[in-house]
Formats: structure tokens, C-alpha cells, sequence
């Protein structure tokens, strides 16, 4: 839904009446999309009237000069009085994409967001930012406020870096006051949506954009991802489900694909028959026999029941399979008193 009862569009042409020259009017309104939504390059319109691209931003500089002069740029006010409301509310930084669609109330090609970036860019003391590693394309209506996000998504940043792991919404606000007393929630949200380093994931929760919890890459962290979520061992089909589930991507997950990553992938560990748990979890690689030599080197001797109870902790077998394996004289020998040891190679 459009945020006004204003049609931005018709404001727009209406301020263009007052550019006498039509050839200009049309090269605006081409510029900017007023007409179909999709805005012309300099280039193309070059080609069409067969000028430089240069020779058409000095048109449209003009233009502009010209409109900021004159009675015709009133027929703005209320766009631009609806504009500096919605930055005000969102903390007067805004992500480009976020203020287009929530002014217009539509998320693709119309004029109506050509108005609105028309009305943006003629208008003052707007202030469009693009190209930088830090943020998404943006507008504010304040330097002074840009330059104080900027220092909280740094402080942001390092919070997060620091917790290694994603976190809610929640901690984030914890976090922002801790800098310079805090923001507002809807403030805070517009920020986060304009950083380019802090995203948030299909479970609403926030990281750094190139961790795999954040922006899954593959089948591996797609896996890695939802085994996190569920927070206990799965059978590779269950992980496969799961994913497909959680619409972690627009590509269907095969159960072989997953299987094949969560072999090669020292991020999981094979726990029973197709059944994988992640290493976070203080599980480790081996077999049967390798578990329980690794109890036994860690531990000393120990009884049957107690090894058995041990390797139950970190893998989904049966205690006769471990039985078996202890019966290896290879590798383990029994005392007097029932209790097991590794023989040292």
C-alpha cells in the first residue's frame, strides 16, 4: 500500500509542467521511469535523440537547476513532506530498496517509485550513498545521523564477530545499548536492513553475511544449517528433508548431493548408519574400535558397562557392536578385575 493518499506520479508530471521544453520533459521522465517505471541510461537516451551522454546530463542538470527555481517545484511539498516522515520514523538512514517499496507499496518496476526516486533526487537535503562495502544503497536526509550509523554497524560488527555465532534480534538491541545509549527498535531494523556485513536468516536470526548460517552455500551448509537448528543427530534423508523444508534456496535438495557433502565435509561426523552429527557437538571421527581406544587412552581401564556408556555418548550403535569390538586382543586387553585397557603399538 501506497503510505499517502498522494499519487506521486501525477505530483511529478504536474512539477514537470513547469520545464517549458517537452524534449526535456521527456528526457526526465525517460531518466526516471515516470511513464513505465523503467528508468533510461544515459546512453539509450542518447541514442534516441541522438546526443552524447554527457550532452543528456547537462539536460537533465538543468532541468533540475531550473525546477529548484521556479513555483512549479510546490507541487512537491507533500511528497516531500511524506518522505521526510517515513525517514524521520525509520531513523533517517534508509536502505534505497526499503524506501521505495514502502512508499509505494510495490516491490518491482512502476512509476511510482520513479517519482518517488525522482522526488528524492531534486529534492533537499536528500542524500543518495552507492558503492560502498559497508552499506546497500541508501538515503538519508541527515549527515550527521549517517555518520553515527556507520559507527554503530562497526560497533555492531565486532559485537557479533566476538559472540561467533547467529543471535536474535533481541541481543542486537542489547547490543545498541551498549553504544551511546541505544535506538529505537524501527531505527535499528532500518539500519540492519541497509548493512551490507550484518544480514538476517530465514529463522529471523543475525550474523555476518558471509557466514554459512547467514547465507548458506551448497548443499554442506544447508545441512550444517538445519542439523544446528535441530540440535541432535539426523539420518542424511532427514537433513535432506529438512533443508528442502526450510526453503533454504530455489533448488530442490537430493538426498544423494547431501549425503555425498556430509561424507566430504569434516564439519560432520558419521554417527550409525547414515546418520550424522556435527563435530560442534564434541563429537569425533573413527570408527567403533577408535571410539573406544580413544575412551581408554583418555580414561584408563575401565568396565564393560562403563566403556559402553561412553561410546552410547557418541554414537548411535548397539552395545553388542560394541561388545564385539572390545573382544579385538589386538588392541584391548582385560585384568583380573573385568576392566578393559588399549594396548599400546
Amino acid at each position: 500500500m501506497n503510505t499517502s493518499s498522494y499519487n506521486y506520479q501525477t505530483l511529478v508530471l504536474d512539477a514537470l509542467n513547469g520545464i517549458s521544453n517537452q524534449r526535456t520533459k521527456d528526457i526526465i521522465s525517460l531518466r526516471y521511469g515516470l511513464e513505465d517505471g523503467q528508468k533510461r541510461t544515459l546512453e539509450e537516451i542518447g541514442r534516441k535523440y541522438g546526443i552524447t551522454r554527457e550532452r543528456v546530463r547537462q539536460i537533465e542538470d538543468a532541468a533540475f537547476s531550473d525546477l529548484k527555481n521556479s513555483s512549479a517545484i510546490n507541487a512537491l511539498k507533500p511528497v516531500f513532506k511524506t518522505i521526510d516522515a517515513f525517514l524521520n520514523k525509520e531513523g533517517q538512514v534508509v536502505r534505497e530498496e526499503r524506501l521505495l517499496s514502502s512508499m509505494t507499496g510495490v516491490d518491482q518496476i512502476h512509476p511510482e517509485r520513479g517519482a518517488i526516486f525522482f522526488t528524492l533526487t531534486v529534492g533537499e537535503p536528500y542524500r543518495r550513498f552507492v558503492g560502498s562495502d559497508k552499506f546497500h544503497p541508501l538515503w538519508t536526509n541527515s549527515d550527521e545521523s549517517l555518520k553515527k550509523v556507520e559507527a554503530l554497524v562497526d560497533f555492531l560488527i565486532g559485537k557479533i564477530n566476538k559472540e561467533g555465532k547467529i543471535i536474535p534480534f533481541e541481543q542486537i538491541l542489547n547490543y545498541s545499548k551498549q553504544w551511546n545509549g541505544g535506538i529505537d527498535k524501527k531505527a535499528l531494523n532500518s539500519y540492519l536492513d541497509a548493512a551490507r556485513k550484518i544480514s538476517q536468516n530465514n529463522s529471523g536470526h543475525f550474523g555476518l553475511s558471509h557466514w554459512p548460517e547467514i547465507n548458506p552455500r551448497g548443499a554442506k551448509d544447508k545441512a550444517y544449517i538445519v542439523l544446528k537448528q535441530h540440535g541432535q543427530p539426523l539420518h542424511f534423508r532427514e537433513v535432506t528433508d529438512l533443508i528442502n523444508r526450510a526453503g533454504l534456496g530455489s533448488s530442490v535438495a537430493q538426498a544423494q548431493t547431501v549425503h555425498n557433502e556430509l561424507i566430504k565435509d569434516d564439519r560432520f561426523i558419521l554417527v550409525g548408519r547414515g546418520i550424522y552429527a556435527l563435530r560442534d557437538w564434541g563429537y569425533q571421527p573413527g570408527t567403533i574400535k577408535d571410539v573406544i581406544s580413544r575412551i581408554l587412552k583418555e580414561n584408563g581401564p575401565l568396565a564393560k558397562d562403563e566403556i559402553v556408556k561412553k561410546v552410547m555418548e557418541s554414537r548411535m550403535t548397539k552395545p553388542n557392536t560394541i561388545l564385539i569390538n572390545l573382544q579385538n586382543k589386538e588392541y584391548f586387553s582385560k585384568n583380573e578385575q573385568g576392566r578393559y585397557s588399549f594396548i599400546k603399538k
